[in-house]
């Protein structure tokens, strides 16, 4: 598959996603987001190779715009899930309160305001314009000069040498988090080339996702706890569950060496 090719099918799958999105389909939100994210990140990275640099900029500000509306729907359905899950692995004992209600409660309530940012968005005229210059972009779009993916190698590399020896704490989930960001960059582009190296790379963006998911949740059961607090309910429950997150982290170290040891052959 060209590049041309495979961007103008990430460009397709927006429209193709949007009755599903409006009909909150499962997995939907999720898969438009990855969609304009991946074009996006696409459009930065080929612009070497890219014609129009105006007209690119401009769709990389809109899918920009576009991802943002997308993304609270799909972070309050992944923090749902992952905190439904650690209940669930939580003994019926130490669940001390109406934990299920609160967290059910609360993301429901997030996650429909979000539909509601998302819904508007797309109703808009800004992304009916988007569409609409997406497909006269990619009409009139010419394959250029080879394409160069060693200064996105060069990041994950340094991103992650500067990550790995870092003490554990707030730092170095940041670090860790701005080197999947480089490595999902990466990936994005090996896959719109249909290189063979995309699928360590994913393994590691995916190592460090997980991670970065469980960063999150922790920081959201503070949140819940606070306001369970507040409200005169019991809030040993959240404790236990922020403990089960930071188990699931203990090998973290070694499964993220492991990933990119994996991955360092493909990023040369």
């Amino acid at each position: 598959m060209s590049l041309l090719t495979s961007l103008r099918a990430q460009a397709g799958a927006l429209a193709t996603l949007e009755p599903d999105v409006r009909d909150d389909r499962h997995d939907a939100v999720h898969k438009m987001r990855v969609a304009a994210r991946t074009l996006r990140a696409n459009l930065r990275t080929f612009q070497d190779v890219l014609p129009g640099e105006k007209k690119r900029l401009a769709l990389v500000e809109e899918l920009g715009w576009l991802g943002d509306a997308l993304g609270p729907a799909r972070e309050a359905e992944v923090l749902a899930e992952r905190v439904l899950d650690l209940l669930e692995r939580t003994p019926p004992e130490y669940v001390q309160g109406p934990v299920r209600e609160r967290v059910g409660a609360v993301f429901a309530l997030e996650r429909e305001s979000a539909l509601g940012l998302v819904t508007e968005a797309l109703d808009s005229p800004r992304y009916r314009r988007l569409l609409k210059n997406l497909e006269a972009y990619f009409a009139s779009a010419k394959p250029g000069k080879d394409p160069d993916l060693s200064h996105l190698h060069r990041r994950v590399r340094k991103r992650m040498r500067a990550a790995l020896p870092m003490p554990h704490g707030a730092e170095r989930d940041t670090a860790m988090h701005d080197a999947r960001k480089a490595a999902r960059r990466a990936r994005y582009a090996a896959d719109a080339l249909g290189l063979p190296g995309a699928k360590p790379i994913k393994a590691l963006q995916d190592v460090l996702g997980e991670e970065h998911d469980r960063v999150v949740a922790a920081s959201a059961l503070t949140d819940l706890a606070a306001g369970a607090h507040q409200a005169g309910e019991n809030a040993f429950t959240y404790g236990v569950l922020i403990g089960l997150v930071r188990c699931d982290s203990r090998d973290f170290d070694k499964r993220v060496r492991k990933a990119w040891k994996a991955a360092k052959p493909s990023l040369k």
